[in-house]
């Protein structure tokens, strides 16, 4: 026992003497499985930096956030991912089932409204809907300014839209719509002429994709989307709804069962670091979910004290029924599209 012992010891060491073996080495076999609902970009960055900052690899497997659930119930009794990223409160609240507690560093730093109380997930940024439309297709004076402005019938086919069953800001978007309308009948009734003007995409990030490039005149996209056109150049304008607007929540869990709990673990602290989070308000535009954090100088978007809101909207109002809701706008569009 004690030769073997020597013996292996001696073997380490070789290895270790001509690279072969390493605690380095070893750290940087390290990998998580991210699912995330983030576009490409963020993806790469995070990937890129986490790796920089702890040396574990971050496998970036990006869809829409319902593709994504449907991927993480399929596997729920052996568990791929590791991560759920890039999600909104709505789909975290409707799912609390598929993740498991963890108490990030960053847990007091977050407002209560934007985290779970058992510490299944955490707000990572703020999202505002915006309409962006191109400049070239629309003059400002001819833009849609109101929600109201959506339901006229000049928009047929013409505002680009995601899917609703595939994401949850357009889900928040039909809610808050429907909301103002009355969430009644009449309501529902006037929604579909809505749903009559729109072309629905299957992922968020082709809205604004589209628009720029002039397949369609208009879209309701997110804020730091449409900011991160506006200052590559691109030749679209911006437009927060007169009316009022609604400040989503999108988090981070750990998925539970998750292969790689501990470098998940360090993945949701990841989310909040302050070096990261500043990155990621200059290269994406994303506003923090953090108190602590001033962006007010580094990008061009209006504090949150400027944003109207909705009246008397509530998105965690429409979690229960959320699949009926769903169905319902299914119907709609196999009976109008």
């Amino acid at each position: 026992m004690g030769r073997r012992l020597i013996y292996a010891t001696v073997v380490i060491l070789m290895l270790a003497a001509i690279g072969g073996f390493s605690a380095t080495q070893a750290t940087a076999a390290e990998e998580v499985n991210v699912y995330s609902s983030n576009m490409q970009a963020l993806n790469e960055l995070a990937a890129s930096e986490f790796q920089k900052a702890t040396g574990i690899k971050a496998n970036m497997v990006y869809s829409g956030s319902g593709v994504a659930l449907k991927r993480m119930r399929a596997e729920k009794e052996n568990p791929q991912g590791d991560i759920f990223w890039g999600i909104s409160k709505v789909v975290l609240l409707s799912n609390v089932d598929l993740l498991e507690p963890y108490k990030s560093k960053y847990f007091d730093l977050i407002p209560p409204e934007f985290r779970d109380p058992q510490y299944r997930w955490i707000g990572t940024n703020l999202q505002i809907l915006v309409f962006m439309y191109n400049k070239d297709l629309l003059k400002a004076a001819e833009a849609p300014n109101k929600w109201s402005d959506l339901l006229d019938p000049k928009w047929k086919n013409k505002i680009a839209f995601p899917n609703p069953a595939n994401s949850s800001f357009a889900y928040t978007t039909f809610t808050m719509m429907l909301h103002q309308l009355g969430n009644n009948e009449a309501a529902w009734k006037q929604m579909e002429n809505f749903l009559a003007n729109t072309q629905l995409t299957e992922q968020s990030s082709m809205v604004p994709t589209s628009v720029e490039k002039g397949e369609f005149p208009m879209g309701i996209t997110q804020e730091y989307v449409a900011t991160r056109y506006l200052a590559g150049g691109a030749k679209v304008g911006v437009i927060y709804p007169e009316e009022g607007n609604c400040i989503q929540a999108e988090g981070v869990g750990i998925i539970k069962g998750a292969k790689h709990r501990s470098a998940a673990e360090k993945f949701m602290d990841f989310c909040n670091d302050k070096s990261f989070r500043e990155l990621v308000i200059k290269d994406q535009f994303r506003r923090p979910a953090r108190k602590d954090l001033d962006f007010s100088k580094i990008v061009p978007m209006p504090p949150l004290s400027k944003i109207k809101l909705m009246p008397g909207y509530v998105d965690t109002d429409y979690i229960q029924d959320r699949d009926k809701i769903l169905a319902r706008i299914k119907d709609i569009i196999l009976r109008i599209k």
